[in-house]
């Protein structure tokens, strides 16, 4: 059979085992909701924070390093990471679908049971969603309350008022929303060994004060929590290797679900909402609630991310137009990232607009500039 003529069932194969692909080609990553995400192996990313993702659903191979901007299908997949031409990605890829001494009649048992591993894999994945979620909300109800005057809630308060945002001064601000720690584990300083591929934790991460943000999807429920670790020592966040850390972490399936900052001048959140209002969307939570605070007809939404920003509910009956916070952006993939939330925002066929911070990085700056 010629190289050629065996490649839609050489695509199928790739995608009906593309979690075993991506765990031969890109042991480093993990599955992240619908995507593997990974370091980039060919331009060696590793002291960066992990662009290279590969749909797991949907358009099943389908791939993108948000860095370089490379993409591509499965095949290109195989082809870039193992540094290969057409032919030789078709080659490497019957040897890892056993396909060159197999029968019809073979073939067509490894169809079925790929079927059958891909169903499996789905209802997995999907138990596995599940029990982020859980531990999500565990981490953040273990955080004080808002307003229960605890001395970890003085502290992350005296951080947002240095920012120029104090919290009272939100109009018709989410009281649960934000939740305060004295201690969190800063997972990034925790120690691993390397072990087939995998990472094994041998050790865990110091404790920090720290910010925990529920971020909901539309019915309410808490999916995610994002962590902001505050500085021990004086109120701002926590010095980190710029390189290799992050002083902000999300944790949970974060795709479709927001940090509810404000409400709107109806003060009801989406899910008992029965007004339509301007919904103010930014990345960040001090940039978006910078301008919520000026703003009090309209409910303020922090996406965490700006990858996340493209799955935010706003098909929700209670949002009648989209305002976007643009921040100063210093990558092109940023930039990127930043056009395809605008070509969401068209899509839904709501009235939008995207405002740009005037000087600084983003809104916050503005604001704490004057």
């Amino acid at each position: 059979m010629s190289p050629h003529n065996d490649l839609p069932e050489i695509k199928q194969g790739l995608k009906d085992r593309v979690e075993s692909l991506c765990q031969r080609l890109l042991p480093d990553g993990r599955r992240q909701g619908r995507l593997w995400v990974a370091h980039n192996p060919v331009t060696g990313d590793h002291r960066q924070t992990p662009e290279f993702k590969v749909a797991l659903t949907r358009d099943i191979g389908a791939w993108k390093d948000w860095r370089t901007g490379e993409k591509g299908d499965v095949i290109k997949l195989v082809e870039y990471l193992t540094g290969s031409d057409f032919k030789g990605a078709m080659s490497w890829s019957r040897d890892f679908l056993g396909l060159r001494s197999m029968s019809p009649e073979q073939r067509r048992r490894m169809a079925d049971r790929a079927a059958e591993a891909r169903r499996d894999a789905e209802q997995q994945a999907q138990a596995d969603q599940l029990k982020r979620m859980r531990q999500a909300e565990r981490i953040w109800n273990s955080g004080l309350q808002d307003g229960a005057g605890s001395t970890a809630e003085a502290y992350a308060r005296r951080y947002f008022a240095a920012r120029g945002i104090p919290l009272e001064n939100i109009p018709n601000r989410d009281l649960q929303t934000f939740r305060f720690t004295a201690e969190q584990e800063f997972w990034a300083r925790a120690q691993y060994r390397h072990e087939n591929g995998r990472r094994i934790k041998v050790q865990d991460g110091p404790k920090f004060p720290a910010v925990l943000s529920a971020m909901r999807v539309a019915t309410g429920q808490v999916a995610a929590v994002h962590m902001t670790f505050l500085d021990p020592l004086g109120p701002r966040k926590l010095p980190v290797d710029a390189g290799t850390e992050n002083a902000k972490i999300m944790f949970g399936p974060s795709a479709g679900a927001v940090i509810r900052i404000s409400h709107g001048p109806e003060g009801e959140p989406p899910e008992t909402a029965r007004q339509a209002h301007p919904l103010i969307m930014g990345e960040g939570i001090e940039t978006t609630a910078s301008v919520a605070i000026e703003t009090p007809e309209a409910r303020a939404w922090a996406a965490g991310s700006l990858a996340n920003m493209l799955h935010a509910p706003i098909d929700l009956p209670c949002v009648s137009s989209i305002i976007l916070l643009r921040d100063h952006f210093k990558h092109k993939t940023t930039e990127k990232q930043f056009a395809a939330v605008c070509e969401a925002m068209e899509r839904s066929g709501k009235p939008w607009t995207a405002i740009d911070s005037l000087w600084g990085n983003d809104f916050n700056d503005m604001r704490q500039e004057g």
